[in-house]
């Protein structure tokens, strides 16, 4: 009997592997404290990096396929109260395109919503 309980002593690091290097949810920051800095966002897409300049503009990193391709944040505003935030970006398949998105910060959840325009048929 002390076989099974040897292999699970074994096996117990490989089964807490995934829960070691992860701490749980931290709690987002509101969008004043991210000009200037570098947020890396996941999401089911993928990851992107997104850049809020001083001046009003940005730069904001995607993968487009196997690529990753930097596009040019035209303008953002954030609300008063820091937690949402609006803004307009070039397009990654058609640079002559301006996408509009909303950006607010779920602090309950511990989210970031991110949602951009997209046009329906």
């Amino acid at each position: 009997m002390s076989a099974p309980s040897r292999r699970a002593l074994l096996a117990l690091p490989l089964l807490l592997s995934p829960a070691i290097g992860r701490a749980g949810p931290t709690v987002i920051p509101p969008f004043q404290e991210w000009v200037g800095r570098t947020a890396s966002l996941r999401g089911d897409a993928g990851t992107a990096r997104l850049l809020l300049a001083a001046d009003g503009g940005g730069l904001l990193s995607v993968r487009l396929f196997v690529f990753c391709r930097a596009l040019p944040v035209r303008a953002w505003r954030i609300e008063e109260d820091g937690m949402a935030m609006r803004y307009s970006r070039v397009s990654a398949l058609d640079s002559r395109r301006i996408i509009e998105g909303e950006a607010h910060i779920l602090p309950a959840e511990r989210q970031l919503l991110w949602i951009e325009a997209a046009r329906c048929s």
